[in-house]
């Protein structure tokens, strides 16, 4: 496959989704802004939904990222942090993103089992990575119940970009962000130290 012409697709596809939103992207429209034909856009995707998670894929993934990056890099603990918190920030402001991925979850509950594969696969990655990412970063003795709370950290924030989506969440998005920083700065290592002992 063509990494360009994928990522004409991808782009093409955030284009269609900003302007149309995720029910009026279809492949045509997709096709006709990434000036290529129906067939050629199936060569490289078998679905819009294939499409829509690899837009979300691409753009949800800076944990992966980051976990791969401090493998190599000399960083340290408070320039982690903060890159970590900016990425929090960056992700809260993807709305377009942020609504595919849940737009693609509601597919995969209603039972879209190939979405269900994939979204499992992804969340493997995203609590392994951040599970790393808190050993690596805190250097704390790794526990039991490390993969436990990298799902809790995960879903925290998945939980409040689906509240923002439903404008239903009633704290203010500064607090939050300033309470997830404190959880990033103070909090992960206390409780890891907590967990080690239990």
């Amino acid at each position: 496959m063509s990494i360009e012409g994928k990522a004409r697709i991808i782009q093409a596809a955030k284009c269609v989704i900003s302007r149309s939103g995720i029910s009026g992207a279809t492949m045509r429209g997709i096709a006709e802004e990434a000036g290529l034909s129906t067939g050629a856009i199936y060569h490289y995707y078998s679905s819009k939904e294939d499409i829509l998670y690899e837009v979300m894929d691409e753009s949800l993934s800076e944990t992966v990222r980051i976990a791969q990056e401090s493998k190599s890099l000399e960083r340290s603990l408070n320039e982690l942090i903060e890159e970590i918190y900016e990425n929090i920030i960056k992700r809260f402001e993807k709305v377009d993103e942020n609504r595919i991925q849940f737009y693609l979850a509601q597919e995969s509950i209603s039972g879209n089992a190939e979405l269900s594969e994939k979204f499992k696969a992804k969340y493997d990655e995203w609590v392994c990575r951040t599970e790393e990412l808190m050993q690596r970063m805190y250097k704390k003795a790794p526990t039991k119940y490390n993969k436990a709370l990298a799902s809790l950290l995960i879903g925290a924030i998945d939980g409040i970009v689906m509240q923002l989506l439903l404008c239903a969440n009633p704290a203010d998005l500064k607090d939050i962000l300033k309470v997830y920083h404190v959880i990033l700065k103070d909090g992960i290592p206390r409780l890891l130290d907590q967990l080690a002992g239990m």
